[in-house]
């Protein structure tokens, strides 16, 4: 019989006679007894102490600890006009960028796990948007042509719930913010150099319609690639849709020329997935 099932038939028999444990048993047996009893309640409540640990230990937070999920958004910034211009007189040749309409576009994923509090994120996303460009030189213009750019980027960030809110029609609202590092790699604008290297460096006689120039144009789009990396900082709210885990964040991206000479980018992403 398990010495807990012992101890408490002892304490029934104890109940129903009134009399004590010293008068029940021998003087060693009741020392016996005690001690055990005693050693019982010490494991007791040392259970409860782990157990009250183990709660205290667990993120702070309503949401999940993991999840995963798709993203999309908007950069706040777009790549303004530009006009430059090699050579002068009759060798003079120009190529002008016109502003973008609208600014780029973004997709992309991102995974989270909740550590005591603090969730770390990483996502990818990338980034498109369309301008149009002409190519001048004293005998003739080409263009407008329709041009794109485009942004590949990867980020991981350091978070926490700052303040829970109440807002209608969402359950498990919470203010955040956060800070990480980041890379990007972005395509070059049109250039001269761009040109030259598509249609030779005679860019007083040209022919638009030379062969292999999307194969040129690929490869001129590689090799310039324009790389940055840095810091960012951001804030957002993070709430509950039906069983959707949802994020809407803004951020500041610290990163140099990933527009033309700028110091940094700003991007609005709405984000959604499952968590657990």
């Amino acid at each position: 019989m398990p010495i807990h099932e012992i101890i408490d038939a002892v304490q029934f028999i104890q109940g129903r006679s009134g009399l004590s444990m010293s008068d029940l048993f021998p003087a060693y047996t009741y020392r016996k007894l005690c001690k055990i009893i005693s050693q019982i309640k010490k494991g007791n409540k040392m259970k409860k102490f782990l157990v009250v640990l183990t709660l205290a230990m667990l993120p702070s937070s309503a949401f999940a600890i993991i999840g995963f999920g798709i993203q999309a958004g908007q950069d706040m910034a777009k790549l303004d006009a530009l006009s430059h211009t090699e050579g002068e007189g009759l060798t003079a040749v120009t190529v002008n960028s016109f502003e973008m309409e609208a600014n780029p576009v973004n997709f992309g994923g991102y995974a989270f796990v909740d550590l005591f509090g603090f969730a770390l994120e990483a996502e990818g996303d990338i980034a498109a948007g369309a301008y149009q460009f002409e190519f001048e030189n004293v005998l003739s213009t080409l263009g407008p042509v329709d041009f794109g750019w485009a942004r590949v980027s990867y980020a991981v960030t350091m978070k926490k719930n700052i303040m829970d809110l109440s807002i209608p029609f969402l359950a498990k609202t919470a203010l955040n913010a956060g800070a990480g590092f980041g890379g990007h790699v972005s395509t070059p604008r049109a250039s001269v150099d761009m040109v030259k290297e598509l249609l030779g460096d005679d860019l007083t006689n040209v022919d638009a319609l030379n062969e292999g120039l999307e194969d040129k144009l690929g490869d001129y789009l590689v090799d310039n690639m324009i790389e940055a990396s840095g810091l960012h900082v951001q804030a957002g709210l993070r709430f509950k849709v039906l069983v959707l885990d949802t994020h809407l964040n803004l951020r500041y991206n610290i990163a140099e020329n990933v527009y033309d000479g700028s110091a940094g980018f700003a991007q609005v992403m709405f984000k959604m997935g499952i968590a657990f």
